[in-house]
């Protein structure tokens, strides 16, 4: 055989993606090898390349959510007197689940894959709601022809007792990074944070944690194995003692994990608060902050609300917009907030009118945050101590959609809650521009207990303001789904769930919920063969 033709011999290859160049200078080879090379394809070798690019099946991976365990005191508080017991009533929880779209009916499991439960199909979607005492998990297949809308969540009613509150959480996928912003470890204040592990590998866990001074030395207690089907507990308040505002950022190898971070507190003996904090949006430049409720008050108020912001990597500098039931608010002493590298900033959202509002963040760095808002309540005439009860809710932040995508997605709702509300926002994308009455139009749809979705409801969302839906107005006891095409602006949307307290307090429970968004798998990849050499 002569070098030339040896040099001619020829692989098959078969790629994903190939652009019109690399074919370009395949046929710019051939040519300069000559006619021989040419000669040695066979008809099927021909046929193939001349096809071009084609579409080969593919079945997608199968998606996992992962739900946090039901709250619960650290170990050793509840001890003392009875008289004072930290724990005079039980916790319930409840888990709900949805998925609409599906290759095959999803499954629930325990963290370690054990006690296999199917959900119940209904005509447009399955469904499953109980009580929960355990990490559950839900598997869902997604299906190459329909779009897959699955949410879950769980929620943990306490109505009296140092966890008093309302702690809710929407289920979430695993991943290698998760950034949560909230809670305390100050005296008063616990913060759990919990690692979970629903693969079949072990993963090795780092955590960096941050305060209002800047990145926290935890040494070598922030490394750790997750093995699977486990979870791991770390108390923050032992772990960063002191730290009045807290950030975590959860980075693992080997496998993905799922994490959320139980914040409690106490004034003295009075309940402070319990809610369950959700991973947020990675660091970037922009993100947004659903449902924070004011009650009107003033600046200086300790249980106003406020956003928690942290820049990891760099100084910079924050400007925070708020919206709200009437349009744009300004925040005065906001419009420029500074960065400080690895350190916690608190923004008092205090002097607002009572209402419902969104948070806008736009930065120079990366930066990433949650919101905090506190409720009242009334103790009871049997409680043997005075003062006024709180509870909290955390919203973590969103990533801001760009607004010629289309919004989708949904939330699970747990039972046990009063009420849910559904919090809808038009975020402008030229956010220093005035909307000028701009409207967008969201469908809001109610998913019920059979599995039935509900009739639509139009909502018109102001760019730039605030709107809310009970849930109850568009039938939805299972789950809400929210809709809204592209437009001039993007939807920031969330769910609050509320409930009365021991003393039959009206809405002194609260917690937010973040939807999960609509998921359209691909049914395959784009291959074409490729001759080389």
């Amino acid at each position: 055989m002569s070098r030339r033709a040896g040099a001619a011999r020829a692989v098959s290859v078969v790629v994903a993606t190939i652009s019109a160049i690399a074919v370009v200078a395949v046929l710019g080879v051939t040519a300069a090898v000559g006619d021989q090379w040419v000669g040695r394809w066979t008809g099927a070798t021909r046929a193939a390349s001349d096809a071009g690019t084609r579409e080969v099946p593919v079945e997608p991976a199968e998606l996992v959510s992962s739900c946090p365990a039901p709250v619960a005191l650290p170990d050793g508080a509840d001890v003392g007197d009875e008289q004072f017991g930290a724990t005079p009533v039980q916790t319930t929880s409840a888990l709900a689940a949805m998925v609409a779209g599906a290759a095959e009916l999803p499954r629930l499991t325990d963290l370690d894959g054990a006690q296999d439960n199917t959900l119940v199909d209904g005509p447009d979607a399955a469904t499953a709601a109980g009580t929960a005492d355990r990490v559950r998990v839900l598997h869902t297949q997604p299906s190459t022809v329909d779009p897959l809308r699955s949410a879950a969540a769980l929620a943990s009613i306490t109505t009296a007792g140092d966890l008093r509150g309302l702690a809710a959480a929407s289920c979430t996928a695993p991943s290698t990074s998760h950034w949560l912003v909230g809670g305390s470890s100050e005296v008063g204040s616990s913060a759990l944070l919990a690692v979970q592990n629903p693969s079949s590998r072990p993963a090795s866990v780092a955590l960096e944690v941050f305060g209002p001074s800047g990145p926290v030395a935890v040494g070598g207690q922030a490394a750790f194995t997750v093995a699977p089907g486990e979870q791991v507990v770390t108390r923050l308040d032992s772990l960063a003692p002191e730290q009045r505002r807290l950030a975590v950022h959860v980075r693992a190898s080997g496998a993905r994990v799922t994490t959320s971070l139980q914040s409690q507190g106490i004034d003295g003996l009075v309940p402070a608060g319990t809610d369950l904090v959700e991973p947020g949006a990675a660091p970037a430049e922009s993100f947004a902050v659903s449902g924070v409720v004011s009650r009107g008050e003033a600046t200086d108020d300790d249980h106003a609300a406020t956003m928690w912001l942290l820049a990891p990597e760099s100084d910079g500098t924050a400007q925070v917009r708020v919206f709200g039931p009437e349009g744009q608010v300004t925040l005065r002493g906001a419009e420029q907030v500074a960065l400080t590298a690895g350190g916690v900033v608190g923004v008092p959202l205090g002097g607002l009118e009572a209402g419902t509002y969104t948070v806008v963040v736009d930065a120079d760095v990366p930066v990433t945050g949650a919101a905090r808002f506190a409720v009242p309540g009334e103790l009871t005439d049997d409680d043997v101590v005075e003062g006024t009860p709180y509870d909290v809710a955390w919203s973590a932040g969103q990533a801001i959609a760009a607004p010629q995508e289309p919004t989708s997605g949904q939330v699970a709702l747990p039972s046990g809650a009063d009420d849910a509300t559904v919090v809808l926002t038009g975020v402008p994308a030229e956010r220093g521009a005035d909307p000028a009455g701009d409207e967008l139009t969201a469908t809001v749809r109610g998913l019920g207990a059979d599995g039935t979705v509900g009739d639509a409801q139009e909502v018109t969302v102001p760019v730039g303001g605030t709107v809310e839906v009970p849930a109850s107005a568009v039938g939805a006891t299972s789950a809400v789904l929210v809709d809204a095409a592209a437009g001039s602006a993007s939807v920031a949307w969330s769910v609050r769930l509320t409930a009365a307290d021991a003393a039959r307090t009206p809405g002194a429970l609260v917690a937010t919920l973040d939807p999960a968004s609509t998921v359209v798998a691909p049914g395959g990849v784009a291959v074409r063969r490729v001759d080389a050499w």
